[in-house]
Protein backbone atom coordinates (compact mmCIF):
# COMPACT_ATOMS: atom_id res chain seq x y z
CA UNK A 1 0.00 0.00 0.00
CA UNK A 2 2.76 2.47 0.87
CA UNK A 3 4.57 1.94 -2.46
CA UNK A 4 1.28 2.28 -4.33
CA UNK A 5 0.37 5.43 -2.40
CA UNK A 6 3.79 6.92 -3.17
CA UNK A 7 3.17 6.51 -6.91
CA UNK A 8 -0.40 7.84 -6.87
CA UNK A 9 -1.06 11.45 -7.58
CA UNK A 10 -2.44 13.50 -4.67
CA UNK A 11 -6.00 13.50 -6.05
CA UNK A 12 -6.05 9.70 -6.26
CA UNK A 13 -4.71 9.48 -2.72
CA UNK A 14 -7.38 11.90 -1.50
CA UNK A 15 -10.11 9.94 -3.30
CA UNK A 16 -8.84 6.63 -1.94
CA UNK A 17 -8.63 8.09 1.56
CA UNK A 18 -12.16 9.49 1.31
CA UNK A 19 -13.52 6.14 0.07
CA UNK A 20 -11.75 4.25 2.85
CA UNK A 21 -13.11 6.66 5.49
CA UNK A 22 -16.62 6.07 4.14
CA UNK A 23 -16.08 2.30 4.19
CA UNK A 24 -14.73 2.46 7.74
CA UNK A 25 -17.60 4.69 8.93
CA UNK A 26 -20.27 2.49 7.38
CA UNK A 27 -18.51 -0.62 8.72
CA UNK A 28 -18.54 0.74 12.27
CA UNK A 29 -22.20 1.72 11.90
CA UNK A 30 -23.14 -1.67 10.45
CA UNK A 31 -21.20 -3.49 13.20
CA UNK A 32 -23.20 -1.69 15.88
CA UNK A 33 -26.50 -2.16 14.02
CA UNK A 34 -25.87 -5.89 13.67
CA UNK A 35 -24.78 -6.14 17.28
CA UNK A 36 -28.04 -4.50 18.40
CA UNK A 37 -30.09 -6.79 16.13
CA UNK A 38 -28.35 -9.94 17.40
CA UNK A 39 -28.69 -8.82 21.02
CA UNK A 40 -32.40 -8.22 20.47
CA UNK A 41 -32.91 -11.61 18.79
CA UNK A 42 -30.96 -13.47 21.46
CA UNK A 43 -32.76 -11.61 24.25
CA UNK A 44 -36.13 -12.55 22.75
CA UNK A 45 -35.07 -16.21 22.52
CA UNK A 46 -33.82 -16.24 26.12
CA UNK A 47 -37.00 -14.49 27.31
CA UNK A 48 -39.16 -17.02 25.45
CA UNK A 49 -37.23 -19.89 27.00
CA UNK A 50 -37.53 -18.29 30.44
CA UNK A 51 -41.26 -17.79 29.93
CA UNK A 52 -41.73 -21.44 28.98
CA UNK A 53 -39.70 -22.62 31.96
CA UNK A 54 -41.57 -20.40 34.40
CA UNK A 55 -44.75 -22.38 33.89
CA UNK A 56 -45.78 -24.37 36.94
CA UNK A 57 -45.74 -27.73 35.20
CA UNK A 58 -43.28 -28.18 32.40
CA UNK A 59 -44.77 -30.60 29.91
CA UNK A 60 -42.82 -32.55 27.30
CA UNK A 61 -44.08 -30.34 24.48
CA UNK A 62 -42.75 -27.22 26.21
CA UNK A 63 -39.45 -28.96 26.91
CA UNK A 64 -39.24 -29.85 23.22
CA UNK A 65 -39.95 -26.22 22.28
CA UNK A 66 -37.19 -25.11 24.67
CA UNK A 67 -34.83 -27.60 23.01
CA UNK A 68 -35.66 -26.23 19.54
CA UNK A 69 -35.27 -22.63 20.74
CA UNK A 70 -31.89 -23.52 22.26
CA UNK A 71 -30.67 -25.09 19.02
CA UNK A 72 -31.84 -22.06 17.03
CA UNK A 73 -30.25 -19.79 19.63
CA UNK A 74 -26.92 -21.59 19.34
CA UNK A 75 -27.07 -21.22 15.55
CA UNK A 76 -27.89 -17.50 15.83
CA UNK A 77 -25.05 -17.09 18.33
CA UNK A 78 -22.58 -18.82 15.98
CA UNK A 79 -23.76 -16.60 13.14
CA UNK A 80 -23.41 -13.57 15.43
CA UNK A 81 -19.82 -14.50 16.28
CA UNK A 82 -18.87 -15.01 12.63
CA UNK A 83 -20.54 -11.88 11.27
CA UNK A 84 -19.29 -9.58 14.03
CA UNK A 85 -15.75 -10.97 13.76
CA UNK A 86 -15.84 -10.40 9.99
CA UNK A 87 -16.96 -6.80 10.43
CA UNK A 88 -14.34 -6.29 13.14
CA UNK A 89 -11.59 -7.61 10.84
CA UNK A 90 -12.88 -5.59 7.90
CA UNK A 91 -12.94 -2.37 9.94
CA UNK A 92 -9.41 -3.11 11.17
CA UNK A 93 -8.31 -3.49 7.54
CA UNK A 94 -9.81 -0.11 6.62
CA UNK A 95 -8.04 1.49 9.61
CA UNK A 96 -4.76 -0.13 8.60
CA UNK A 97 -5.13 1.15 5.02
CA UNK A 98 -5.97 4.65 6.27
CA UNK A 99 -2.94 4.70 8.58
CA UNK A 100 -0.78 3.65 5.63
CA UNK A 101 -1.99 6.63 3.60
CA UNK A 102 -1.54 9.00 6.54
CA UNK A 103 2.05 7.83 7.03
CA UNK A 104 3.12 8.66 3.47
CA UNK A 105 5.43 11.67 3.11
CA UNK A 106 2.96 13.53 0.87
CA UNK A 107 0.15 13.41 3.45
CA UNK A 108 -0.23 16.94 4.85
CA UNK A 109 -3.62 16.71 6.54
CA UNK A 110 -4.32 15.60 10.11
CA UNK A 111 -3.41 12.01 10.87
CA UNK A 112 -6.64 10.96 12.58
CA UNK A 113 -6.21 7.21 12.22
CA UNK A 114 -2.54 7.28 13.21
CA UNK A 115 -3.60 9.21 16.33
CA UNK A 116 -6.47 6.78 16.96
CA UNK A 117 -4.06 3.85 16.74
CA UNK A 118 -1.50 5.50 19.02
CA UNK A 119 -4.19 6.41 21.57
CA UNK A 120 -6.32 3.27 21.52
CA UNK A 121 -3.83 0.51 20.74
CA UNK A 122 -0.49 1.85 21.94
CA UNK A 123 -2.00 3.79 24.89
CA UNK A 124 -0.05 6.97 24.11
CA UNK A 125 -1.30 10.37 25.21
CA UNK A 126 -2.31 12.70 22.38
CA UNK A 127 -0.79 16.16 22.61
CA UNK A 128 -2.15 19.45 21.26
CA UNK A 129 -0.88 22.63 22.88
CA UNK A 130 -3.89 24.64 21.62
CA UNK A 131 -6.32 22.34 23.43
CA UNK A 132 -7.33 22.33 27.09
CA UNK A 133 -5.89 20.19 28.59
CA UNK A 134 -2.89 20.08 26.23
CA UNK A 135 -2.60 16.28 26.56
CA UNK A 136 -5.40 13.74 26.29
CA UNK A 137 -4.41 10.71 28.36
CA UNK A 138 -5.83 7.23 27.75
CA UNK A 139 -7.93 5.99 30.66
CA UNK A 140 -8.03 2.62 32.41
CA UNK A 141 -10.64 1.15 30.06
CA UNK A 142 -8.16 1.14 27.19
CA UNK A 143 -6.11 -1.45 29.06
CA UNK A 144 -9.16 -3.71 29.00
CA UNK A 145 -10.44 -2.70 25.55
CA UNK A 146 -8.54 -5.33 23.57
CA UNK A 147 -8.87 -8.18 26.10
CA UNK A 148 -10.75 -11.16 24.63
CA UNK A 149 -13.57 -10.88 27.16
CA UNK A 150 -14.08 -7.16 26.51
CA UNK A 151 -14.49 -7.57 22.75
CA UNK A 152 -18.19 -7.60 21.91
CA UNK A 153 -17.64 -9.86 18.91
CA UNK A 154 -16.38 -12.51 21.36
CA UNK A 155 -17.97 -11.84 24.74
CA UNK A 156 -21.63 -11.63 23.68
CA UNK A 157 -21.58 -14.89 21.68
CA UNK A 158 -19.82 -16.61 24.60
CA UNK A 159 -22.39 -15.21 27.04
CA UNK A 160 -25.39 -16.31 24.99
CA UNK A 161 -23.71 -19.61 24.12
CA UNK A 162 -23.39 -20.41 27.83
CA UNK A 163 -27.04 -19.52 28.45
CA UNK A 164 -28.24 -21.66 25.55
CA UNK A 165 -25.90 -24.48 26.57
CA UNK A 166 -27.34 -24.57 30.10
CA UNK A 167 -30.92 -24.56 28.79
CA UNK A 168 -30.02 -27.17 26.18
CA UNK A 169 -28.54 -29.51 28.80
CA UNK A 170 -31.58 -28.98 31.02
CA UNK A 171 -34.06 -29.72 28.22
CA UNK A 172 -32.20 -32.85 27.09
CA UNK A 173 -32.10 -34.20 30.67
CA UNK A 174 -35.83 -33.45 31.03
CA UNK A 175 -36.66 -35.25 27.80
CA UNK A 176 -34.55 -38.28 28.74
CA UNK A 177 -36.01 -38.61 32.24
Amino acid sequence: MNREANREDPQDTERTYSNLVQLWTSGVRDFHSLLAAYLTANSIFVAAIGFLLSRQSVEKVFTLVVLVLCILGVLITLQMALVLARFDAQNSLWEWQLRGIERTPQWSRRKLFVDLYRFRDQKEALKNEENIPPAFEPNWILRQHRQWWARRAVSFPVYFGIIYGVFLIWSVTQLLS
